[in-house]
Order: structure tokens, then sequence, then C-alpha cells
């Protein structure tokens, strides 16, 4: 097992310790290795590289040290995930970076992405496995910080750097982005009503979308998002609710 070569003790509700590594393949991947040889619950793995990361639908996120890429690992106390955590998570993140940055135009694009605009930020993959009777939550963020990722062919990026036009440290996104995902984790577990916060630090309520479901597409109107995360759409089949493993969202 690779070992860090650096600890730091955090201490908060969620976070317990944030190991450091120079170089992983993928931080998600390495947390799930580090769950069944007895790692413990609250660990954050910053891997200040990463080539073979992975983001929704199996899509790659690299990351060299410009870059911000980080996984929680978290024993559940209950036995399911809440199914709003990914976004809760989202509009803690957002807003816990925004107030710094003064990037109000920083938005949760729906369900697990961060742009600014018409680009993207980064993104979250939240994965859950078994282990030993234990349900355990795994939550990696990839962040474009310090250089803009040259454009792909599905979306293109932008970092906070380009956007603010300063230089950001590495570990003080970390902090921000620890202080989003614990206030996510409270907001998910209380079970509030999403709704009203993705009206603010959401980016396409109240217009029309290209949906992506089951190799066909269509336009929708986004009406709301639901406690539970699921996006409720309007087409001419009527309104409808769908979850995000349904579907990917484009405008």
């Amino acid at each position: 097992m690779i070992r860090p070569v650096k600890s730091v003790q955090w201490g908060k509700k969620i976070v317990k310790i944030i190991e450091i590594y120079p170089m992983l393949g993928s931080t998600n991947q390495f947390a799930k290795d580090l769950i069944k040889s007895g790692g413990p619950s609250g660990t954050v793995l910053w891997a200040l590289e990463q080539n073979e990361g992975k983001g929704r639908l199996g899509r790659s996120w690299d990351a060299d040290q410009s870059s911000l890429t980080f996984s929680l690992m978290w024993q559940c106390p209950e036995k399911e995930v809440p199914p709003n955590l990914t976004l809760a998570v989202g509009l803690g993140l957002v807003q816990s970076l925004s107030e710094t940055t003064g990037l109000s135009e920083l938005k949760v694009k729906w369900p697990n992405d961060f742009w600014i605009g018409e680009r993207k930020l980064g993104g979250i993959l939240t994965e859950a496995i078994h282990h030993r009777g234990d349900l355990w939550i795994i939550l990696g963020i990839g962040l474009n910080v310090n250089a803009s990722p040259p454009k792909g062919n599905l979306s293109p990026r932008i970092s906070l750097q380009e956007a603010t036009g300063g230089f950001w440290p590495r570990l003080g996104i970390l902090n921000l982005a620890l202080l989003g995902v614990e206030w996510g984790f409270d907001l998910a577990w209380s079970r509030e009503n999403l709704s009203t916060l993705f009206r603010t630090h959401g980016n396409f309520l109240d217009r029309t979308i290209i949906v992506f479901q089951g190799g066909r597409s269509f336009q929708a109107l986004a009406k709301d998002v639901l406690p539970d995360g699921r996006l409720l759409i309007e087409d001419a089949r009527g309104e409808r609710a769908l979850m995000p493993e349904e579907i990917t969202v484009r405008f």
C-alpha cells in the first residue's frame, strides 16, 4: 500500500484527517483499497497528481499540479446513502468557494458538476461500497485551480485562475472545499428541500435543456429539483421526475 508523504489532522464532524500523496492513479479507487485494508472513516486522500481518474459515466478526469483532486472515505451510519448527497455537497462547495473567490457566477450543474458561465470548473463522483457489513461513501472531487485544461469534446473547461485573474494556493482551495463538504453532509442528512438553494446556486432551472436518456435525446423544461435530488422536467409527455443515473443533461 502506498504511504502518504504527509498527514494533517482536520478534526471536523465528517473530515478527520487529510493524507497527501504525490501521485495516485485514482483517488476513488485508492479509497476503496484503503477501506478494505482497514483505513479510518473521515480520511481525505489528496493526490497532488492523478493519472487514471474517472468522472461520472466513466469519463476520464486526470489532474496535474495545477488542479485539485481528492476523495473522502466515510463510513455511513445508515443503511442507505441520502439520494441528494452529491447535489447537497455540490451546493455546499459552491457556496463556500463563491463567498471567498467572489465568483457569483459559479453554479452547480445538476447533478454533480461546477460551472462558471458555460464552462466546467470541476465535478463530484460519489460511490458507495459495502465492506464487512458496513456501508461506505467515497466522495471524489476534482477542481481546475490554476490552469485551464485544453477544451475537450464534451465541455470546455475553466480554472479559478482564469476566472478571477489571480493565483490560488491549492491548500487554501482544499480547505474551502472541505468546509463545503461538511456543510453539504449536514444538508443532506437534514433532509432539507434543496429547491430554494438550487435556484440560487444552480444554473439551469426554468430553461430548456436537452435530455439524453437510453440512447435518445429530447428537449424539456427544467422545472425544479425535488427533495430527493431528482430533476423535475416537463416535455410533450407532461411532468416527470428523473434520477441522475437515468439521464445526462446539456444546454
